[in-house]
């Protein structure tokens, strides 16, 4: 008997009016994925989604605002885009912030790839497209940060202009490709274009990497495959399909994800004073009496290249100083990212049996937290040679030598945990904590008062001693109460559906009570439009307790 040429489809049935999946996602060639990527701490298994969830929010406020943008007349239509279109300044403050914390998660998902040992086999071709997403993505911020026509918009493209011009033999070639002609008109038709051409490079980019991670699958745990790679996360039969248990958990984190999206710059919005660095509205045109009052700063993600300017070490480099301070802080570093995978080839998945690798990945932390606060503090002061080494080489030594020895112990296995190490460990790094809170409460208010290099490197090493102490002292935490659930039987709770209709029906009055309110404000106007973010982005993060609430109760997560 012939096999027939037709799909056999769910249909549905009697009392369901679509269907049990009207979209057919469970046809959708999506790997199953393990329940513990669902579950306390398994967001960062999620880093990357969350960067996606930016990039959609990204697109879709970038093509509502550009209806709006005139690039001949770029600061009086953000101007206008601000005070005369309805919802305008909600629309442009999520945008900056949306990029903002786009750049802010790919950081923090690459090093923690970095330190996990993700770019090894068999996923170098798929870190490789991460660090280019990285690069271009910076670039787009660059961009989009540069549209508005402001006076720090002009600052910024200065300076890339100068950059571009000190570019041996194509300088000329590429200040007219990148920045037009010399017109203002010219200028922002071609921002604006490399904008939109960035963005969707980051859509092709971002494919491909999807695929790859599809392809490769899921990094389990370390201890699974004793820190050795390759690392891959084969599907079993306990492995829960992609939908709904996936569906529903990725569609929870995407409303939390936009709700912070719409609260955080809203909240900024209506706060006095805000730094011309982190405020969401534009500062003032190039031609006002008031631009001369502004610092020059470039977009927060690019303090640490604008800060190594400033270093006298670099005018040894004559006219090629400011292209010679991004090539050594910007380029250099992006390329050891992208041969990463081809120098480090060993099979060791351990931070700590990487020692180098390691310790670059801490350095490469530590010196952008340091230029980036010495930049904002101190912007276009000149600094001496004899300050810069003061700030680069103690840190270089510390990080460098410590993480050696920590290595060796590693290595002659001497890390092995015990009731009494965990109890030792939380006491001491309580104490940590404490001390390094205090120092830091000093040498903050004294960076403050006198913002010198070395003043911003004790506050910031504080700052980083605190922060691990506290981290230290959360995880000790952590592993005591792990080490007393395993000898204390086991006590989970299981929402009831009634439970959770109950609680759901409260949530969405609230959220009723909420569109109610918000749909009162007036639609034009930062002021209005930034109490009117903060209701939207509350109905989300409701939207998103609901749907927590559903998991619970019908799927047992």
């Amino acid at each position: 008997m012939a096999e027939s040429k037709f799909k056999l489809i769910k249909v549905p049935q009697k009392g369901e009016i679509l269907g049990p999946d009207p979209m057919h996602i469970e046809e959708l060639p999506l790997k199953k994925v393990p329940d513990y990527m669902r579950k306390r701490g398994g967001i960062w298994y999620w880093t990357g989604a969350l960067i996606s969830m930016a990039f959609v929010y990204q697109i879709i406020t970038g093509l509502l605002l550009l209806l709006y943008y005139n690039p001949s007349e770029a600061y009086v239509s953000t101007e206008a885009i601000i005070n005369t279109i309805p919802f305008g300044s909600f629309m442009l403050t999520t945008h900056l912030y949306g990029a903002y914390a786009m750049i802010f998660l790919i950081y923090v998902h690459m090093y923690r790839n970095y330190f996990f040992g993700s770019y090894k086999k068999p996923r170098q071709l798929q870190w490789v497209i991460g660090v280019l997403l990285l690069a271009v993505t910076v670039g787009v911020g660059f961009f989009g940060y540069s549209m508005t026509g402001d006076v720090l918009s002009a600052d910024a493209t200065d300076v890339g202009r100068g950059i571009a011009q000190a570019t041996p033999f194509l300088g000329n070639s590429l200040e007219a490709i990148f920045f037009g002609n010399g017109t203002s008109t010219s200028l922002f038709i071609h921002m604006l274009a490399w904008h939109i051409i960035l963005v969707l490079l980051i859509g092709v980019l971002f494919g491909a990497h999807f695929w790859l991670a599809e392809a490769n699958g899921i990094m389990p745990s370390h201890k699974d495959v004793n820190h050795k790679a390759p690392a891959v996360d084969t599907e079993e039969e306990k492995h829960k399909k992609w939908y709904p248990y996936n569906f529903g958990f990725m569609t929870q984190l995407a409303l939390y994800s936009f709700g912070l999206l719409m609260i955080i710059p809203s909240i900024i919005a209506l706060l006095p004073n805000v730094p011309a660095l982190f405020s969401p509205f534009p500062q003032v045109s190039p031609s006002s009496p008031l631009a001369a009052y502004v610092p020059a700063y470039p977009p927060w993600f690019l303090l640490f290249v604008y800060k190594a300017v400033d270093f006298k070490i670099f005018a040894i480099a004559g006219p090629l100083s400011a292209l010679a301070a991004t090539a050594v802080f910007g380029i250099v570093p992006l390329v050891y990212f992208l041969l990463l995978p081809f120098i480090d080839t060993t099979d060791d998945l351990h931070p700590l049996s990487r020692p180098l690798v390691t310790s670059f990945g801490i350095l490469g932390i530590l010196y952008m937290a340091i230029l980036s606060a010495w930049g904002a503090l101190t912007p276009g002061v000149q600094i001496p040679d004899w300050e810069v080494a003061a700030v680069f080489v103690p840190p270089f030594v510390i990080v460098v030598t410590g993480v050696t020895m920590l290595s060796r112990l590693y290595k002659k296995g001497k890390f092995k945990v015990s009731t009494s190490k965990i109890t030792a460990s939380f006491l001491i790094f309580l104490f940590v904590l404490m001390f390094a809170a205090y120092n830091f409460g000093q040498n903050f208010t004294a960076t403050l008062v006198h913002a010198s290099g070395l003043n911003v490197v004790t506050s910031l090493f504080t700052g980083g001693v605190m922060v691990f102490g506290a981290v230290g002292t959360m995880k000790s935490a952590n592993r005591s109460m792990e080490e007393e659930k395993k000898v204390q039987s086991p006590n989970t709770y299981h929402m009831s559906k009634n439970v959770a209709m109950v609680i759901s029906a409260l949530l969405t009055i609230g959220t009723i009570v909420i569109i109610y309110f918000i749909m009162q404000l007036d639609p034009i106007g930062s002021l209005s439009n930034a109490e009117f973010g903060i209701g939207l982005g509350f109905i989300l993060v409701l939207a998103g307790t609901i749907m927590r609430i559903y998991r619970a109760a019908f799927y047992n997560e």
